[in-house]
């Protein structure tokens, strides 16, 4: 989704726009912006033209240049960075789909095991949770060598691969848990480094369309993951080549990307000194000041609830309620995730190109809402299983739909996105993991809403609910004035 920005203001003038939105009454969320943040901060269209090193003004024609005095993105970062994200989520979102759920299954016991692996994606998540804006905070200040995102593309993707590489080795629970956890938490600093360089290098006139194929990128990865893990399945090879595998081709897409990618330096004196204290401090975004990047925040968050209160119990689902074995559960988790692929890319590419040429960026997310709601709801009340296919392509359309102009959305009002893209970027995946790391502690109970001893888990009621915080937010959307 591309949205039309404000008129570019001076250094010193604040937009008209912008002046209204302060009145905004905007949920209390908990952000992060810098803690001495006395003014407004210019927006992403006047960020991208000032440089953290240097003034690098563009040329009059070209008023949307990326910073630092990059080139604008050629054909072949931008194929890099689709890859990276690609195969990164292929190693992520495999074991959050499907492989952690056969792994615990084979762990526990089928009375068990909801709990276990709630209690394994719970603790998962909340590492997640702090390690993204941690890491995009560092990595703002980041003054190595090597630049500001490369060490920690390096550095979280094989972090992240020793995680899961524990993982497909486990023997018990516990080890499980603690595997996830450094994965997470890895994996989320690798994150916060990738979305950062879409800001740092991309002109805001191509980031809906580049923001597009990533998200056409994240969520087509789980489709290679489970195809790969139902064939090992399938062929009887262990479970721990579904888990170590898709580790192999994260790393190897991260590497490519960080080896050619031109990365912004900073200088020591540049940067400000780190404090633990004044960062924590900044974890508010005040609603008055920025209520743009806190109603966006809040409807990213009641989004992803949804999407994984579905995601984290897909292959339970599959197997409670239509008594499939683990490979017959990941066959037709493969089934429906071709669906969801085809509607995801066909809606993805539709839909940033609209936004493009509409300048219109909320109307999408809307409609992106709406449909995934719709396809959680037939979830929910499907009693055959090739109504699941039904579904399966509304949550593809509603989730590349919104996939595609999400971030889009979120640089036009994030921030101090000048100096601070990536932290802030980070903060709002905070939207992301919080969401995973409270819907499977509160997933059990509606779960065990009307549950017998014939069907121990209700999983109509929680995709049920799951649909209204699609639904909420989306209408969340609606209330932020600094896009259409």
């Amino acid at each position: 989704m591309a949205t039309t920005l404000p008129a570019s203001p001076t250094s010193s003038t604040q937009p008209t726009s912008a002046k209204r939105s302060l009145k905004t009454v905007a949920p209390a969320v908990p952000l992060i912006p810098p803690a001495d943040i006395l003014e407004t901060p210019p927006d992403l269209e006047s960020a991208v033209r000032q440089t953290l090193h240097h003034a690098v003004s563009p040329p009059p024609n070209r008023p949307d240049a990326p910073p630092d005095g990059h080139p604008e993105a050629g054909i072949g970062l931008a194929i890099a960075y689709v890859a990276a994200y690609l195969t990164m989520y292929v190693a992520l979102m495999t074991p959050v789909m499907s492989t952690l759920a056969v792994k615990v299954g084979s762990l526990t016991t089928d009375s068990g095991k909801v709990v276990a692996l709630s209690l394994v994606t719970g603790v998962g998540a909340f590492f997640a949770f702090v390690a993204n804006p941690i890491a995009g905070a560092l990595s703002d200040r980041t003054c190595s060598k090597m630049g500001m995102r490369r060490p920690w593309l390096f550095g979280g993707v094989l972090g992240g691969a020793i995680g899961l590489t524990m993982i497909g080795l486990a023997t018990h629970v516990w080890m499980v848990v603690l595997g996830w956890a450094i994965a997470q938490a890895c994996f989320n600093a690798t994150q916060a480094a990738l979305q950062a360089i879409l800001p740092d290098q991309i002109p805001s006139r191509m980031r809906a369309k580049v923001s597009g194929w990533l998200g056409v990128g994240q969520n087509v990865a789980p489709l290679i993951g489970i195809a790969l893990a139902f064939w090992f399945a399938d062929s009887g090879l262990p479970i721990s080549l579904m888990i170590i595998v898709p580790a192999a081709l994260g790393v190897t897409g991260v590497f490519i990307l960080a080896f050619i990618l031109k990365d912004r330096m900073l200088r020591p004196e540049e940067v400000s000194r780190f404090k633990l204290s004044s960062f924590i401090k900044g974890f508010w975004v005040s609603p008055k000041r920025f209520p743009d990047f806190a109603w966006a925040w809040l409807g990213r968050f009641m989004i992803f609830f949804g999407f994984a209160s579905y995601n984290n119990y897909q292959v339970y689902f599959l197997q409670d309620r239509f008594g499939y074995t683990d490979a017959q559960a990941l066959n037709w988790q493969l089934k429906l995730m071709v669906i969801q692929a085809i509607a995801l890319t066909a809606a993805a590419a539709v839909g940033g190109q609209l936004s493009d040429r509409s300048g219109r960026r909320k109307i999408f997310v809307v409609i992106a809402a709406v449909l995934a709601g719709l396809g959680l709801a037939v979830f929910a009340l499907a009693a055959d299983p090739s109504v699941l296919y039904y579904g399966a392509g509304l949550w593809g359309l509603g989730l590349g739909a919104y996939l595609a102009v999400d971030i889009a959305l979120v640089t036009d009002v994030l921030p101090n996105a000048r100096t601070e893209a990536a932290k802030n970027l980070g903060v709002f995946n905070i939207a992301n993991a919080l969401p995973q790391s409270l819907a499977p502690a509160v997933a059990p109970v509606f779960l065990a809403v009307g549950a017998t001893a014939t069907m121990p888990a209700n999983y109509t009621s929680l995709f049920l609910m799951a649909t209204v915080f699609a639904l909420v937010g989306a209408a969340t959307t609606m209330f932020i004035r600094g896009a259409k």
